[in-house]
């Protein structure tokens, strides 16, 4: 085990090869070459692999190796293409068969040969697209550019079991944060009732659908309203599909008929939209304050509320979010916890505000 760590692993790459003619000894059986990693010195060699060299029956030879593009992986490739200075791309958001970058200014010259080589280099790779600008209009959407591929945006993700199916460019999706919906999802029972207000392409809202749950699901994006039914249908779920303002959806909650349950049920909302959502909060502003339910006509119900949001400081994001809240809602009611879920940039720090009322 120890030795075979050492070995010189690359795809279409043997590591081990016949001793080259020059190398071996007239007279003696041929042997061969046994590749190691770049960085093996003799020194480090496990033990049985020393004492075979120190007793003569191996050497510790240096050998030269040639690798071809094809060889190489895509980070060593580009490497070797950007010039100095230029940094490789980190890394890149894989959508179904497109790859999402997000390029720096030194890079953009650089777009095409970086989307060629990471076509080339990543099988299931069809379309490279690189953002252009920043999420600046109400629908969370951007504009993008193909670097690389076919200029194909329509895209099937899975996650979890769903299969997912919507345009790239016209609505929003955001792949890390797929293990916070998970971690979501872990908070909601079958008999729970789930409104997710910003819902995008349906992704958290089936999933609460397919574990039991009543699902009130909106988007003020026509084209996420439309994937969520879409993907509805896709994965033989039910839910409610709304394309409204978000406090629009609420006051449309309010008129509709009264939940029969036996016993108050627990209503999730879901808030993920980070730059605003904390101000969205005023749709519950008289409910908090009066301890009084507006949704379906006055029925009563345990809210818990899921709001994400940005701040700055890690070491006391409430600083930045509890004022928001008492703008929006009066108040910070009791026992709402702050909880973080990833860093975004330096200085711009994800976290969801929860917390729960009794109406």
């Amino acid at each position: 085990g120890e030795c075979k760590a050492l070995l010189f692993r690359r795809r279409g790459v043997r590591n081990v090869l016949p001793e080259p003619a020059d190398n071996a000894a007239s007279g003696t059986e041929p042997r061969r070459l046994v590749l190691l990693q770049p960085d093996v010195a003799l020194e480090t060699l496990p033990a049985p692999m020393k004492s075979m060299v120190e007793a003569g029956e191996a050497a510790f030879v240096t050998h030269r190796l040639e690798l071809g593009y094809q060889e190489v992986t895509a980070e060593e490739a580009l490497q070797r293409i950007l010039p100095a200075g230029v940094e490789v791309p980190r890394g890149f958001e894989t959508v179904g068969h497109l790859a999402h970058f997000n390029l720096r200014e030194a890079q953009w010259p650089y777009r095409r040969a970086i989307g060629q080589v990471v076509l080339d280099k990543n099988p299931c790779i069809k379309t490279v697209v690189t953002k252009v600008g920043s999420l600046s209009n109400e629908f969370r959407t951007f504009d993008m550019e193909v670097i690389a591929g076919r200029d194909d945006t329509d895209v099937t993700v899975s996650e979890m079991g769903l299969k997912l199916k919507f345009d790239f460019r016209k609505v929003y999706w955001n792949s890390r944060l797929s293990e916070e919906r998970v971690r979501l999802l872990a908070k909601v029972s079958p008999a729970d009732i789930v409104i997710d207000l910003f819902a995008g392409v349906g992704a958290f809202a089936l999933l609460c659908a397919r574990q039991g749950c009543r699902v009130v699901a909106n988007d003020l994006n026509p084209a996420g309203a439309e994937a969520m039914r879409r993907n509805a249908a896709l994965n033989h779920l039910d839910i409610e599909v709304h394309n409204l303002c978000a406090r629009e959806c609420v006051r449309h909650l309010a008129t509709e008929p009264p939940l029969v349950r036996a016993k108050a049920p627990r209503v999730h909302v879901a808030m993920n939209l980070p730059e605003l959502a904390l101000d969205f909060l005023d749709a519950f502003r008289e409910m908090v304050t009066s301890g009084t339910s507006d949704l379906w006509r006055g029925s009563a119900l345990e809210l818990v509320v899921h709001c994400y949001c940005f701040a700055r400081e890690k070491a006391s994001p409430e600083k930045e979010i509890h004022p928001r809240m008492i703008a929006a809602m009066g108040c910070v009611p009791a026992g709402t916890s702050i909880r973080e879920v990833r860093d975004v940039a330096p200085k711009k720090n994800m976290y969801c505000v929860e917390f729960d009322v009794t109406l």
